[in-house]
């Protein structure tokens, strides 16, 4: 509201100024003529407030219609205004009334005229201004559903890792529970650690690329209490690297799960697994290479749910492949390096 109200004094203090300039350049200088223009224009900033009231409660009309109303409403205004500036003329004796005795008539008409033409401005840029500041909130609204949906999509991507985790935990641990007592303990402890980190309630979306590769090493341990000697894994970071850039959360582990999944459990005596890191023209370029046989019609949700996920966090700005070399299966993501506090 006070900003609506600096706009509409320095709006009709400029229609005033460029009047009297008008005025001076066409060789009249008249102080009694300045003082009359000055209070038809106090009239007028009243009345175009009252204006304001008519075209909030326009709903949505076709242009001609919405044209027709405004050059309407200013007539009605300009008429109003001028009557009010004759009348406070004629009450504090005015010199003008004096010397336009003979010609009211044309006194009136003229600054009807004027004042309507400048309520006709005033409107439209009314209009616009308003439009413009109604598309505006409407971007900013829907950038901010956007953005909510855009959470939520993650979050329910996120929820789709955690059961499938579990489960394959705790079968492990009933399997081993009777068998060896140490190792199941040891599994619970791994498994309350990988819990703690995915139901944090303050987490982002991302994660530092060190709390990824500590909770990678974590599943791992889970992991090796299955596979036993049949699984090997080594991790490979580039000096360059900066340990605390910020990746998708357990972005790390769905690709070394993946690669469990479809490469070392797939084969009789195991393989290794190695993870790799390092940075390429302000890209971090994450590997995961598993022995198998890549069949692109087997690649299920872990897959699906990568792919997902990068797309929402980086709209495009990725890349994600797997392809067979060789022996192996390699994974690829490359994702813009975001280094500070990740959310």
């Amino acid at each position: 509201m006070k900003q609506y109200w600096w706009f509409q004094i320095i709006g009709w203090g400029v229609f005033y100024l460029s009047d009297t300039l008008l005025k001076v350049t066409a060789g009249i200088v008249n102080l009694p003529l300045f003082m009359a223009v000055l209070i038809l224009y106090g009239y007028g900033l009243l009345v175009s407030h009252a204006m304001r009231h008519w075209y909030r409660k326009w709903r949505r009309q076709n242009l001609v219609v919405v044209l027709l109303e405004i050059f309407a409403v200013s007539l009605l205004g300009a008429a109003a205004a001028t009557s009010l500036m004759l009348g406070t003329l004629v009450v504090i004796q005015h010199p003008i009334i004096d010397q336009a005795a003979n010609a009211l008539d044309l006194l009136f008409l003229n600054n009807l005229l004027v004042l309507w033409v400048v309520l006709v401005i005033w409107s439209g840029l009314y209009c616009f201004i308003t439009r413009q500041r109604k598309v505006d909130e409407l971007e900013v609204a829907q950038a901010g559903l956007e953005q909510n949906l855009q959470q939520a999509q993650l979050s329910a991507l996120l929820t789709q890792l955690n059961p499938h985790f579990m489960f394959n935990c705790i079968n492990n641990i009933r399997a081993l529970i009777l068998e060896d007592t140490g190792k199941a303990r040891d599994m619970l402890a791994d498994l309350a650690d990988m819990l703690r980190y995915n139901l944090q309630s303050d987490a982002g979306e991302k994660s530092t690329l060190a709390s990824e590769l500590t909770i990678v090493a974590t599943y791992i341990s889970l992991m090796k209490m299955q596979y036993e000697k049949r699984l090997s894994f080594s991790v490979d970071v580039d000096d360059e690297v900066n340990r605390q850039s910020c990746v998708p959360r357990l972005l790390l582990q769905l690709l070394v799960e993946n690669a469990i999944k479809h490469g070392i459990a797939r084969l009789a005596q195991g393989g290794h697994v190695e993870v790799k890191v390092t940075k390429k023209q302000q890209m971090l370029c994450i590997s995961v290479t598993n022995p198998g046989v890549f069949e692109p019609g087997e690649s299920g949700i872990g897959v699906a749910n990568i792919r997902q996920r990068l797309q929402l966090l980086y709209g495009g700005r990725q890349t994600f492949t797997l392809e067979q070399v060789g022996s192996q299966v390699v994974a690829r993501v490359r994702i813009p390096i975001e280094d500070g506090a990740c959310a």
